[in-house]
């Protein structure tokens, strides 16, 4: 094999570096006949070392003819999918003695194409999900903070009658003593005071009936009071988690958004 020629085989490997992409590099001779290749890894190659290689479009024997390098697209039936590339000529000593080509296939590029419009869509349809969620819980965060307002207003609301029972409650109390007073007098009063001790009596028991409920009724209060701050405290709870979530959630729609970013630059890439 020519020194040249061979020198050019021997740096295939250093010359693939330069492309960013799966290209087949091929070396011919003047006479089409294969001296070298290189493939991307795990490729089998489409040409064998001594193969005569056959461009039925002519940009071979056109480099070879001209000298000056040609870009060219290979039917299918030339290498069993289509190939696009450039032709350049190499020289020695002014004349031309072989050929380098570099091409790669376009199915892979739509391979690739359709692979990233798959990724693109998927992407997408995350975000889509991502939103639906993103305003379930903002509906959530909204509904929370209004039964928060609401169980404030009941808490206020039962404060409020937890006074009024607090008064009935002293009341009764001052009833009760106001009967026992009335049934000092009445004893005291013998014969004519028997009628008023009876009616004393029964205000006092009614005084004393009246305190119980109120004691009853105010231990209830204070139980829902209770209630009601475990539900604030849980609301509350569920609130700052919701927070969380949204901020959680708005910081993957921001990594989806970039990640979108760079599937739009890779499908740009391969349309280049």
């Amino acid at each position: 094999m020519n020194e040249t020629l061979q020198k050019v085989v021997d740096n295939l490997p250093v010359i693939r570096l330069l492309y960013n992409k799966p290209v087949y590099l091929v070396v011919l001779d003047d006479k089409s006949e294969v001296l070298g290749y290189s493939v991307p890894a795990g490729e089998k190659p489409k040409l064998q070392i001594g193969d005569i290689f056959h461009d039925p479009s002519g940009a071979y024997d056109e480099v070879i003819r001209t000298g000056k390098p040609m870009h060219n697209i290979l039917p299918k039936e030339v290498m069993g999918e289509v190939f696009e590339g450039n032709l350049a000529p190499i020289k020695e000593g002014g004349r031309v003695i072989g050929c380098i080509t570099c091409t790669y296939s376009l199915g892979h590029d739509k391979k690739l194409k359709k692979v990233t419009e798959q990724f693109q869509e998927s992407v997408q349809e995350i975000d889509h999900s991502i939103q639906d969620v993103v305003e379930g819980m903002e509906k959530l965060n909204s509904m929370l903070t209004e039964m928060d307002e609401m169980t404030f207003g009941v808490e206020r609301d039962v404060n409020g009658t937890a006074d009024v029972v607090n008064r009935i409650s002293s009341n009764a109390s001052r009833s009760n003593i106001l009967a026992l007073n009335a049934s000092l007098e009445a004893a005291r009063s013998g014969e004519a005071g028997r009628g008023f001790a009876v009616v004393a009596a029964e205000m006092g028991k009614l005084a004393k009936d009246s305190g119980n409920s109120a004691e009853e009724i105010k231990k209830t209060l204070q139980g829902i009071i209770q209630h009601l701050s475990v539900i604030i405290t849980s609301i509350k709870d569920a609130n700052a988690v919701a927070k969380n979530h949204m901020d959680s959630i708005n910081s993957i729609k921001v990594i989806l958004a970039q990640t979108l970013s760079l599937a739009q630059q890779l499908e740009n890439d391969t349309k280049q």
